[in-house]
């Protein structure tokens, strides 16, 4: 009687969990979506603009979720350009419309709408992309069988010498 009734509770916590479960993935990607749509490029950014003065700058017309000022790998120096993201569309919309042309630390910067990043390709053998590429399958090529390949001469001395 006590096996049943773990295995009843058992299944019960499953299917609960996996309602959960089930669920998540759909509320993250409704925010995700969301907050595309409020994501503004600003570009021209003085190299002496800070993370905080570009949230500052922005906050003054909405509530700014991320302020993101993008950087060299090398230097460790300004790009130049960044994005901020507003809460509200409607928030981003106000910004833009303000802020485009505005003089930030000395230097008009550009705010337009943050297009969507293009898809990076994979790093899978036979992508086409990175080391040894040109030697890289197409997916509708299978691999060679291994006589495909060739053969090795004989060193034999007896059929070298013919």
């Amino acid at each position: 009687m006590a096996q049943a009734s773990k295995r009843l509770l058992l299944g019960g916590l499953a299917q609960s969990l996996r309602g959960r479960l089930c669920q998540a993935p759909s509320s993250l990607m409704s925010v995700r979506t969301y907050t595309e749509g409020s994501k503004l490029f600003v570009g021209g950014i003085s190299f002496r603009t800070t993370e905080d003065g570009l949230r500052e700058a922005f906050g003054a017309h909405g509530e700014v979720v991320d302020a993101k000022i993008i950087m060299d790998r090398e230097t460790g120096r300004s790009r130049g350009f960044g994005f901020v993201t507003y809460y509200k569309e409607e928030d981003a919309d106000a910004a833009l419309s303000k802020l485009n042309g505005h003089n930030l630390d000395g230097r008009a910067i550009r705010v337009d709408r943050a297009s969507t990043r293009p898809a990076r390709p994979s790093s899978d053998f036979g992508s086409g992309s990175g080391f040894g590429s040109s030697f890289a399958l197409d997916s509708s090529e299978s691999a060679p069988a291994d006589d495909d390949w060739g053969s090795i001469p004989s060193l034999d001395a007896s059929t070298s010498n013919q």
